[in-house]
């Protein structure tokens, strides 16, 4: 992977087409999918050039962006829970039978094909399939997938880069035609706040951290690497939140100022998609905001996040 270029990629709103092209879609979700035989066909038909390798598709989808809707709008940050339940749920409500995996990223662009294709002229038809569309894209798509094909275009060169641009330039087409979203999707309205080490201590303050929905950061590998790099500092192996928790017991005070950066970094690319896509936006925003202020309370208080708050050190000396 290269490193970050923290140059937010902007949304291109010419040449949109006034209906979304169903059968890119669906080449564009097979290519989100782990390479197979007919992948070098598929990708020439999308216009993205020589099919990437196994590894390359890895390095995006297995190993700094997971390409599951639970992962991104879920308070634990993790696949599954609750979030992916809500989405089998959206499906059954559909009149479908859930895949094992609802909340992947290839199952949702499949689908959203399907209600475009599964629409018929009779009025009331129409109207059913125009507001089922709308509500797989404000409740379930938007929350997290303009944020992360934007992190793609930052963090993968070549042929993801040109899939992310790709799918970005279709989804705010449908955007712009349904309008911004004035109400928040569920998954937003019932997150938790990320909590604060010097109350809640610091498990669960880096379990918070590291879930999108309550930080409005996405944090990857390559951005620990970036920052460890940064600060000259040994990067762990192993899972984000063990790689995280080791950055903060070498330097805690420039880890919590490099993270609030990137909170605000990312927090301002909220911010310049609320026009198109509305509340859920605004609220990553303020999220990203709130975030940034308490990472540089902790940095100017010396903090370490990772040492139990007082009352928690307390209580277990006394137990």
């Amino acid at each position: 992977m290269s490193q970050l270029s923290h140059a937010a990629p902007t949304e291109d709103r010419s040449d949109i087409p006034p209906t979304p092209p169903v059968e890119l879609l669906r080449v564009l979700a097979v290519l989100a999918e782990p390479p197979s035989p007919e992948y070098a066909r598929v990708a020439e038909a999308a216009g993205l050039g020589p099919a990437p390798t196994a590894s390359e598709h890895g390095d995006v989808f297995l190993f700094q962006l997971y390409p599951y809707a639970s992962v991104h709008v879920g308070a634990e940050g993790m696949m599954g829970g609750e979030a992916r339940d809500r989405l089998a749920g959206f499906w059954r409500a559909l009149g479908r039978t859930p895949p094992a995996e609802p909340d992947h990223l290839s199952a949702l662009l499949a689908l959203y094909a399907s209600l475009w294709e599964e629409e018929r002229p009779e009025a009331a038809h129409s109207a059913i399939m125009e507001q089922s569309r709308a509500a797989l894209l404000d409740e379930h798509i938007a929350p997290w997938l303009p944020h992360y094909l934007a992190r793609v275009q930052e963090l993968a060169p070549g042929f993801y880069s040109g899939w992310a641009e790709l799918l970005s330039r279709i989804l705010a087409a449908e955007a712009d035609r349904s309008g911004p979203a004035d109400r928040l999707p569920l998954h937003l309205r019932e997150a938790p706040g990320l909590p604060d080490p010097r109350r809640d201590g610091g498990d669960a303050f880096l379990a918070g951290l590291l879930a999108m929905v309550r930080s409005g950061v996405m944090i990857t590998r390559a951005d620990l690497a970036s920052i460890a790099a940064t600060l000259d500092l040994g990067l762990r192996a192993g899972e984000r939140r063990y790689a995280l928790a080791s950055l903060l017991s070498q330097e805690p005070v420039g880890v919590l100022r490099a993270f609030a950066a990137e909170a605000r970094r990312q927090g301002a690319m909220h911010e310049l998609r609320t026009d198109r896509w509305g509340a859920g936006s605004e609220f990553l925003a303020a999220r990203a905001r709130t975030t940034a202020e308490l990472l540089e309370q902790l940095a100017a208080e010396g903090f370490d996040p990772c040492e139990d708050p007082p009352s928690k050190s307390a209580a277990r000396v006394g137990s």
